[in-house]
């Protein structure tokens, strides 16, 4: 169990370490054409690289090999006390996206919008997961959801306001890019570092 773990860490920091040789730079490029903020592309970065781990974590698809594997519970509740691990995992794993959306955008200040980013952030993920070999499953949605509230309460009470001048269209156009680098390039630069590892 441990050794699977390691892997599973060694997995995602690989996907990290791939997904950045790519974001840094289209970062820099943002910022010198349209971010202009060192500290608020600074925090964009660690918005990447949160968002690559939990896509990596999750298991986005690679579109080299779709496959279309339609394993889905639609039941609410349904062996979530069995899988008390994993549903604690899926809370905690979507606390920092509840925690950084308002910080890094005052639009996110308001809950309803932060619920439904994070709503929207879970149902993209479990209707991409149909194209892999892992279950799609509404309990993913609500544990995911429910961490994502936990996130924007710690953030309400402990921020008092947002980072200066931060765009809400940016959250969505970053998520579309490290999603988008997660299913095309991630996946063949990991492969490289597996072949050293």
């Amino acid at each position: 169990m441990f050794r699977f773990l390691e892997l599973y860490a060694l997995g995602t920091a690989i996907d990290i370490l791939s997904l950045l040789i790519v974001l840094i730079p289209l970062l820099l490029l943002l910022h010198f054409v349209y971010i202009k903020d060192p500290k608020r592309t600074t925090w964009y970065l660690v918005f990447g690289v949160y968002l690559a781990g939990v896509f990596s974590v999750v298991g986005v698809p690679d579109v080299r090999y779709l496959t279309v594997d339609p394993g889905v519970n639609v039941v609410p509740f349904v062996d979530m006390a069995a899988d008390f691990q994993n549903a604690v995992m899926n809370v905690a794993l979507f606390i920092p996206l509840g925690f950084l959306l308002p910080f890094l955008w005052e639009n996110f200040r308001k809950f309803r919008d932060t619920l439904l980013f994070g709503f929207g952030t879970t149902l993209l993920v479990e209707i991409l997961q149909i194209f892999t070999y892992r279950l799609t499953d509404i309990n993913d949605l609500i544990t995911n959801t429910l961490g994502t509230v936990i996130g924007y309460s710690i953030a309400h009470i402990f921020i008092k306001r947002s980072l200066p001048s931060g765009k809400t269209k940016d959250a969505f156009i970053l998520s579309c890019i490290v999603l988008c680098l997660m299913l095309t390039v991630v996946q063949p630069i990991s492969s490289v570092f597996w072949g050293v590892v």
